[in-house]
C-alpha cells in the first residue's frame, strides 16, 4: 500500500550584524508517484500609507505628490520585491498605465496617480499575495473644461474661456453636480453667439427606471420640451401656407367632428390651442392617463370631445392634450407624410436626422444637441445659420406674453418665458419645459442658449434655475 505525498515545511529566522534571514526547510516524502508538487507562498503584510493621500486636482491631471506606501512583515521591518495590486475605483483615473507596483529596498512604493472623471476619486491598494491588509487612498478631482468636439453635425465649436470674463463660476457649478449636491443632471450644453462652447454629460435614470450613460450620440426623453417643438413645426405650417393663420377656427380644421361647430366651440381657434387657453375642460392630473390610453389615430378625439367649460382665449390651462392635437392639425393639412413634411421642412434645414415632435406624445427623444438647435434658430430670429426656418414673425408671436401663469412664470405659443435673476442683473428668458428637468433657455441678450436634461421625475425638476441663476449667468459679468 502506497503512502500518500506528504509536504512539510518549516521557518528558521535569525540575525546575522542586525540583518534578519528567513530560511524555508521542506521536507517531501514521495511515495508511489512522480505528480508535481507545487508550493505556495503566504505572506502576511501589512502595508501603511506614508504620504499623498485627501489631494485635489483636476480631472485627467496626475496628481502633483505621488501616494506612498509602505510595506511592512509582522516583526515590523520593511520589506522590499513586493508586489502592489492598485484597484481604481469610481472612474478614479489610472496608475501610469499599470495596476501594480513593487516595494524598493525600504519597503515604499511611489504611486503616481492621474484622476479621472468623478469628483471624488478613490485607490484601493494591497499586496497582491494577500488583500487581508490594504490601504484606501482618497483624492478630489475639480472640473477641467474642455472645447466641444466638433462632430460634422452644423455646430461649430468655440473656447468658452475666450468668451466669458467669469468661466470659474460655471467650472464651479458643474463641480457641484460632479459631487452630488444637484442629482439626476443629464447634460448640460451651452451655445453662445452661435457656437457650441460647454458640453458635458452625466450617467442617471430615466423616466422608467433605466440606468444610462449618457453622452453626445444618446437620445434623451425630451416629456414638454416637444411642445416646443410642434408649435414650431405649426409656424412652419403657416409660413408655407398649409395652414392659413393662428385665427383659423378649430372646426375648420377638423371638418368631420361636427362637435365643433356647436355649444361654444365654433369660437374655439388655432391660438387658442397654442396658448393653452382653449376652454376645454382638462385636468392634467386625471385626464392625461386616459389621453394616453387612447389609441394614437383617435386621441386627437379625447381632447375634442371634452366639454367647453370656459369662453376660449380667456383662462390659461395647461394641457398637453390640446398641444399633442397640434400634431394632428398639421397631419389633416398637409398632402404629404408628417415625417417627410418635418423632414424637408425642419430638420435638413439645421443639419440634423432627428424629427421634431412626431410620433406619439411621449416617443419623441432627440440629442441634447439637436435640441439646442431648436434654442438657437429662435435666437436667431429663425435662422439656422444663414437659412430661414422659421419667419421671424412666428419667433416674435411665439414668445410674446399671452397669460401671465405666476409672478415669474407667463405663457406664448408653446414656449414659457420669465426673467432670472443674478442679484446684480436680470434677464428676460423664454424657455421650453419638460418633465423631469428638459430644458431650453434662451437669452437673447446675451447670445445664450442652454440646455438640461434630467431624471429629476420623483423631485425637484427646476434645479436648473437654480444653476442658471447662481453659475452660469453670472460667468458674463466680472
Amino acid at each position: 500500500m502506497f503512502l500518500s505525498n506528504i509536504k512539510c515545511a518549516f521557518e528558521a529566522s535569525f540575525k546575522i550584524s542586525g540583518l534578519k534571514f528567513k530560511l524555508f526547510f521542506v521536507l517531501i516524502i514521495l511515495a508511489g508517484c512522480n505528480e508535481n508538487i507545487e508550493f505556495e507562498e503566504v505572506f502576511n503584510y501589512e502595508i501603511t500609507l506614508i504620504s499623498g493621500n485627501n489631494q485635489i486636482g483636476f480631472q485627467n491631471t496626475t496628481l502633483a505628490e505621488d501616494i506612498v506606501v509602505r510595506v511592512e512583515d509582522a516583526s515590523g521591518d520593511n520589506v522590499s520585491g513586493v508586489t502592489l495590486s492598485i484597484q481604481v475605483i469610481s472612474e478614479g483615473g489610472e496608475i501610469d498605465n499599470t495596476t501594480t507596483v513593487t516595494t524598493n529596498d525600504e519597503g515604499l512604493a511611489n504611486i503616481s496617480w492621474k484622476l479621472g472623471l468623478n469628483y471624488n476619486n478613490v485607490l484601493k491598494i494591497f499586496p497582491s499575495s494577500n488583500q487581508s491588509s490594504s490601504v484606501t487612498v482618497n483624492a478630489i478631482a475639480k472640473y477641467k473644461y474642455m472645447v466641444p468636439t466638433s462632430d460634422n453635425d452644423g455646430w461649430d465649436t468655440s473656447d468658452i474661456t475666450t468668451l466669458l470674463p467669469n468661466k470659474s463660476k460655471i467650472y464651479d457649478g458643474l463641480d457641484e453636480i460632479r459631487k452630488g449636491n444637484y442629482k439626476e443632471i443629464h447634460a448640460v450644453l451651452l451655445s453662445i453667439h452661435g457656437s457650441l462652447v460647454f458640453e458635458e454629460y452625466f450617467s442617471g435614470t430615466n423616466s422608467f427606471g433605466e440606468f444610462i450613460k449618457y453622452n453626445k450620440n444618446v437620445s434623451h426623453e425630451l416629456q414638454s420640451v416637444n411642445k416646443s417643438f410642434r408649435g414650431a413645426m405649426i409656424g412652419i405650417a403657416i409660413d408655407k401656407g398649409v395652414i392659413a393663420n393662428d385665427q383659423v377656427p378649430l372646426k375648420d380644421l377638423f371638418p368631420e367632428l361636427t362637435y365643433l361647430s356647436e355649444g361654444g366651440k365654433e369660437n374655439i381657434l388655432l391660438e387658442n390651442f397654442l396658448s393653452m387657453s382653449s376652454g376645454l375642460e382638462w385636468d392634467e392630473g386625471t385626464d392625461l392617463s386616459g389621453f394616453y390610453g387612447t389609441p394614437f389615430e383617435t386621441a386627437h378625439t379625447y381632447v375634442l370631445s371634452k366639454p367647453l367649460e370656459s369662453s376660449p382665449g380667456t383662462t390659461f390651462e395647461y394641457n398637453t392634450g390640446t398641444s399633442f392635437v397640434l400634431n394632428r392639425i398639421i397631419m389633416n393639412s398637409i398632402n404629404t407624410d408628417y415625417s417627410v413634411f418635418a423632414k424637408a421642412n425642419y430638420s435638413d434645414l439645421i443639419e440634423s436626422k432627428a424629427l421634431p415632435g412626431t410620433g406619439e406624445p411621449l416617443d419623441f427623444r432627440n440629442t441634447p444637441r439637436d435640441m439646442l438647435k431648436l434654442g438657437q434658430v429662435y435666437l436667431n430670429d429663425g435662422k439656422w445659420k444663414d437659412t430661414q426656418v422659421i419667419s421671424k414673425a412666428w419667433v416674435d408671436e411665439s414668445t410674446k406674453v399671452k397669460f401671465n401663469v405666476s409672478p415669474n412664470s407667463s405663457y406664448g405659443y408653446q414656449w414659457w418665458i420669465r426673467d432670472f435673476n443674478t442679484g446684480a442683473n436680470s434677464y428676460n428668458c423664454f424657455y421650453a419645459a419638460g418633465f423631469g428637468g428638459q430644458y431650453i433657455f434662451v437669452i437673447k441678450e446675451l447670445g445664450l442658449v442652454a440646455v438640461f436634461t434630467g431624471g429629476n421625475f420623483d423631485s425637484n425638476m427646476t434645479i436648473p434655475y437654480e444653476i442658471m441663476e447662481d453659475y452660469i449667468l453670472p460667468a458674463f459679468t466680472e
